[in-house]
């Protein structure tokens, strides 16, 4: 490959005149397509037969020296297949780019100017791991998730490469600069010394349950990450996080085999390295047909019993109960993923007296309360299907117990009501006003409580619903007032914001799909329309034909549409994307509707349209619809061609 990448660079790239290349210069696509990623098994789009005749090849031209850098190749509908480049102070041809879908999915760039890949990146809906590569193979990882880390590790078993394998396994000394106990870091380094036998026994044992040279990652079940707070009077210096027990699944290549057949793997122990999660024990075949048993011990009980004062011993009691709701939640949480009311009650009255059992033995009040909590919410989460109704009595009752868990569980059971009765079909007027009367009795009761921000938040969202926006600016100031530092506080100073918007300049920027910073600021002299929306939002998939007819029906006049997509997580964004390609940039960050730009300007409902005229400023904070849009949008041209013309 390293020969390839040479020559090529070679017949393409040397003695580039600084001006756009002519069309006799260009390679053909076919000699583009021959170039391929170093590594193996990265994902991208391979055209064949018929399609490879239609793939263009283009200039990539440096925007400030205006000097051809490299060669693109589009295929037949203009999406993006190939991107081979010289970045800025290179001799030759650095970086190689490859694209699925019309988005760059894996990207090879040579750091040390010596030909050859040294780093490797995944990106968009390929992942985001970035690997160190020498001599054509990874020698190990500057980011790489849990998810992507199980990922690998399947690779690495199915492909039989040990080397691979061991990149996703905690080291001694990066587990010693952790903090972890020297006992621990020894054995892991015992164990390290016996990888590839197990490795290879581990092997044996699932190719008698399905899996085979084609076997391909599915998905890692991890339940929720466990945070280990910094202690460094106990020996450790700073917070440690881990997924225990993490689940890892195969499948056999689409519509061959039955992956149920198949044996998974269970990981005991991934901790988070700075940017990088790793095993820290080498995962376990299970046997599909038998049910889960959680490894006993693991990092976490080491760290605690560090941490035990001296002389101290753990609770054998509150052990064995806390194991025992362990075994109740890796049996019956499937329950939850049928979707069935019933059963997702039963899940939760199963669970209770369990919870009330550790709640009983434990000593720590902390401790009581962080499990009290969860009764709150499994009482909750059954009294909301309406197959128990008697939870939201035992709420009542829980809440009289007074403490912190009073306002926990009365905000809990608040909730839940109003829920059941929407998902009854009651009255939603009447509903609402109950709800928001609750609400207000509430904050009255718990005026500073933990679950107050919350209560104070939802009551000035339904007031701005209501149209009763003086009573929404009245909540909305009193959560910045008051708990100004909290997540709803900000949200809140948000909402304010964008309240105030309308008459004012917007600065608003934040990463395109490309990674690229895109900003209001680039369209002075537009007329911009930023469009907050999500894939899941039911009335954006209405909307987004009447936007585009309206992009293309007024772009001549100068306008023009930015999205903020606040979906939680990329993936379901390039998804919706190749169904529903849209003819405007959109901005994207993670958390969705928690994300920064969502914080900033308070955006509480979906769609939410801010239109800015050529001047950058808002004339018009609240567009609903698209119809809405278009009658805002002629007003907006036609006082344009006034000012254009000096009236």
């Amino acid at each position: 490959m390293r020969s390839l990448r040479m020559s090529m660079a070679a017949v393409c790239l040397a003695g580039i005149a600084p001006a756009v290349a002519s069309a006799q210069q260009l390679p053909a696509a076919q000699d583009l397509l021959k170039l391929a990623p170093t590594l193996k098994g990265v994902e991208y789009d391979i055209p064949a037969g018929a399609n490879v005749a239609a793939c263009k090849v283009e200039t990539v031209v440096d925007p400030v020296r205006k000097v051809t850098i490299g060669y693109a190749l589009r295929d037949s509908q203009g999406k993006l297949l190939r991107r081979f480049v010289i970045s800025r102070g290179s001799p030759s041809m650095d970086q190689w780019s490859y694209y699925q879908d019309g988005f760059e999915v894996y990207r090879e760039t040579d750091l040390n100017k010596d030909q050859s890949p040294d780093e490797a990146r995944w990106l968009n809906n390929a992942g985001t791991r970035i690997a160190t590569v020498a001599g054509g193979k990874i020698t190990g990882w500057k980011r790489i998730s849990a998810e992507e880390a199980s990922k690998v590790f399947v690779q690495a078993l199915v492909s039989g490469d040990g080397e691979l394998a061991a990149t996703v396994f905690a080291k001694p000394d990066e587990l010693a600069a952790l903090g972890v106990p020297k006992a621990e870091v020894d054995r892991v380094s015992e164990a390290a010394t016996q990888r590839a036998a197990n490795l290879n026994s581990l092997l044996r044992t699932l190719g008698q349950s399905g899996w085979t040279k084609q076997t391909v990652w599915s998905r890692l079940d991890g339940m929720m990450p466990h945070l280990i707070p910094a202690d460094p009077a106990n020996g450790v210096p700073q917070d440690i996080t881990l997924y225990e027990n993490a689940v890892i699944f195969a499948a056999p290549p689409t519509g061959q085999g039955n992956p149920a057949k198949m044996a998974f793997l269970q990981a005991p122990d991934m901790i988070k390295l700075g940017e990088t999660w790793k095993f820290l024990d080498l995962p376990r075949a299970i046997d599909p047909e038998k049910p889960i048993i959680a490894s006993e011990g693991g990092l976490r009980a080491i760290l605690a019993r560090v941490d035990t004062p001296s002389g101290g011993e753990k609770d054998p009691k509150l052990d064995a109960a806390l194991k025992a709701l362990a075994e109740y939640n890796k049996v019956n949480t499937p329950l939850l993923t049928k979707n069935d009311k019933r059963e997702i009650a039963q899940f939760h009255v199963g669970l209770i007296p369990l919870l009330r059992d550790v709640v009983k033995i434990a000593k720590d009040p902390e401790e009581k309360l962080v499990y009290n909590k969860q009764i709150a919410d499994s009482l909750a989460a059954s009294a909301q299907t309406g197959y128990f109704p008697k939870g939201f009595e035992l709420l009542d009752g829980l809440a009289a117990e007074g403490g912190s868990i009073a306002p926990y569980a009365t905000f809990r059971k608040i909730s839940a009501h109003f829920a059941l009765k929407n998902e009854r079909g009651d009255n939603p007027l009447a509903n609402q006003k109950e709800w928001m009367a609750d609400l207000k009795e509430f904050i009255a009761k718990y005026s500073n409580s933990a679950e107050t921000p919350e209560a104070l938040f939802q009551l000035a969202q339904g007031q701005e619903f209501n149209a009763e926006e003086a009573d929404a600016r009245k909540f909305y100031t009193e959560i910045t007032q008051k708990f100004g530092s909290s997540d709803y506080g900000k949200k809140a100073a948000g909402a304010l914001r964008r309240l105030d918007l309308v008459g004012t300049k917007l600065v608003l920027r934040g990463p395109g799909l490309d990674g690229q910073e895109i900003s209001t600021a680039q369209y002075k002299g537009k007329t911009l329309l930023v469009f907050f929306w999500a894939s899941w939002a039911g009335p954006i998939k209405t909307d987004l034909p009447e936007l585009t007819k309206l992009s293309q029906k007024y772009k001549d006049k100068g306008f023009e549409i930015l999205g903020i997509n606040l979906d939680n997580e990329r993936a379901s964004l390039d998804t919706f994307l190749k169904t529903n390609p849209f003819p405007w940039p959109q901005i994207f960050e993670e958390n969705g509707m928690d994300s920064r730009l969502s914080t900033e300007f308070g955006i509480i409902s979906l769609p939410t349209m801010f239109l800015v005229d050529p001047q950058g400023n808002v004339v018009n904070r609240s567009i609903r619809s698209a119809s809405e849009l278009e009658r805002q949008l002629e007003k907006v041209l036609a006082t344009k061609g006034d000012v254009a013309l000096g009236r």
